[in-house]
């Protein structure tokens, strides 16, 4: 069986997490739990063109300082990762709508109009170049547990032979029906920003809150080879559509062990293999 799982954010300890949505921490204690009950299982670490049975690949979204702490249980290990980021925050350093004032919480976003928003506060006026210069690694900066990466620190992360980026939007714009407009500029300025301050062309583009229309998978695997989602579903090695499983704090969730395996009962997967059939169709 072939597994892609979904994080966002590491700590050091819960203590250290926000008091929002803070069910997108996760531990390195927990993660370390995690890894090693899945290697007692006998999974084996991938990237996502790896072809043996019985494999695991591990991606972190959006783009924050703290998944460096992932990097040490990745070296111990020798765990390949993906890192998909959003554009917008690497370069301005603003902080993500969900942990500010901007939006509400996580769980709620895949209702907000990013365009919208930030188009009112000015922040969009034509190139994403122009308006938002990368911005210099300082240590004047505040510390937020949650902070996106710089760009220097972006690089830094890229010469990691273990970590791939990917491509999660620009400004994290669910792609679902009603915003599927913003499909274009998503995809680009991403693109561009990785291209113009890392030299990269990512293969993978992961979805914004696992939103989307069938339009709009089918329109960015004209680019990427793989499109990843949150549906929760294992995927064959020929799949240009990777389901993810998204996995919590086990403060909220349970251990990570668990939830994986909740995720993966039959009743679970008949159900998800039934909706995204219907939703795709491909």
């Amino acid at each position: 069986m072939k597994l892609c799982l979904c994080f966002h954010c590491l700590c050091e300890s819960y203590e250290q997490a926000p008091t929002t949505d803070h069910e997108l921490f996760v531990s390195v204690a927990d993660m370390r739990v995690f890894v090693d009950q899945l290697l007692e299982r006998g999974t084996t670490f991938t990237g996502l063109e790896g072809r043996s049975p019985n494999t695991v690949t591990i991606t972190f979204d959006d783009g924050y300082q703290n998944n460096f702490l992932f990097r040490e249980l990745s070296q111990l290990y020798q765990i390949p990762y993906l890192l998909f980021i959003s554009s917008h925050y690497i370069l301005s350093g603003n902080g993500y709508p969900w942990f500010t004032t901007q939006g509400t919480s996580y769980s709620q976003m895949h209702e907000f109009d990013y365009y919208a928003k930030f188009e009112k506060l000015g922040a969009v006026k034509g190139s994403a170049h122009e308006d938002e210069p990368a911005r210099p690694m300082t240590t004047a900066r505040p510390m937020s547990p949650a902070r996106p990466m710089t760009i220097e620190e972006l690089k830094h992360f890229s010469q990691d032979p273990l970590v791939e980026l990917g491509c999660h939007g620009h400004y994290h714009q669910p792609l679902s029906e009603d915003f599927e407009k913003y499909l274009e500029p998503e995809r680009d300025r991403c693109l561009s920003a990785l291209d113009e301050h890392l030299g990269i062309k990512p293969r993978y583009f992961s979805l914004a809150n696992g939103m989307y229309t069938k339009g709009v998978v089918r329109e960015l695997l004209k680019t990427f080879d793989r499109v990843l989602t949150i549906d929760g579903r294992p995927f064959r090695a020929k799949d240009n559509v990777i389901h993810r499983i998204s996995l919590l704090n086990p403060n909220l969730g349970g251990p990570l062990i668990d939830q994986l395996d909740r995720h993966l009962s039959t009743a679970r997967q008949l159900k998800r293999a039934f909706r995204t059939y219907r939703r795709l169709r491909l």
